[in-house]
């Protein structure tokens, strides 16, 4: 069994997460991006080897970041969020800010961390199928601003969303 140092829960959203630790009051959100991702990385780079991390699933947003924890050999779980859920009403709290879920998911991870699977990528296929779903999606929003003509959109989408290959 490993014995881990911090607890982290992670809320995904689709264009930014909330991190907060187990016993920290402190949350932290991140733009959902390479770059937001590789900001998280860069900040925690001194406890995340010995953290537990959980991560809420929330329709593949969160896949970028597990991936990528994942190749900082990061312990990384994908929650269920029924389960989740029914542990947040356990402690009677009907209060719903992604901060909040953050918190509840680091708690989660500490009160189960021994009986939660870890996340594993399964095949290099898997993987790069995966990025070019990414990579399609990405310019499917690029062709989107293109045809409607928001060039200042463009931009940013060029500059924080594309992932690439």
């Amino acid at each position: 069994m490993v014995a881990y140092k911090y607890f982290v829960g992670i809320d995904m959203g689709k264009f930014s997460f909330v991190v907060s630790q187990h016993s920290s009051k402190v949350t932290t959100e991140y733009e959902n991006s390479s770059v937001g991702i590789a900001q998280f990385i860069n900040e925690h780079h001194d406890t995340l080897p010995e953290s537990f991390c959980v991560l809420e699933t929330t329709g593949g947003y969160e896949l970028e970041l597990a991936y990528s924890l994942l190749a900082h050999s990061v312990k990384v779980h994908r929650a269920d969020t029924r389960k989740v859920k029914n542990f947040i009403r356990s402690f009677g709290s009907t209060a719903k800010t992604d901060a909040l879920d953050a918190k509840a998911l680091a708690a989660y991870a500490c009160e189960r961390h021994e009986k939660l699977n870890l996340f594993e990528v399964q095949s290099r296929e898997r993987l790069e199928l995966f990025q070019l779903f990414q990579r399609r999606n990405d310019l499917k929003m690029t062709l989107v601003a293109e045809k409607i003509g928001c060039k200042p959109l463009l931009i940013l989408l060029l500059k924080t969303v594309l992932v690439p290959l």
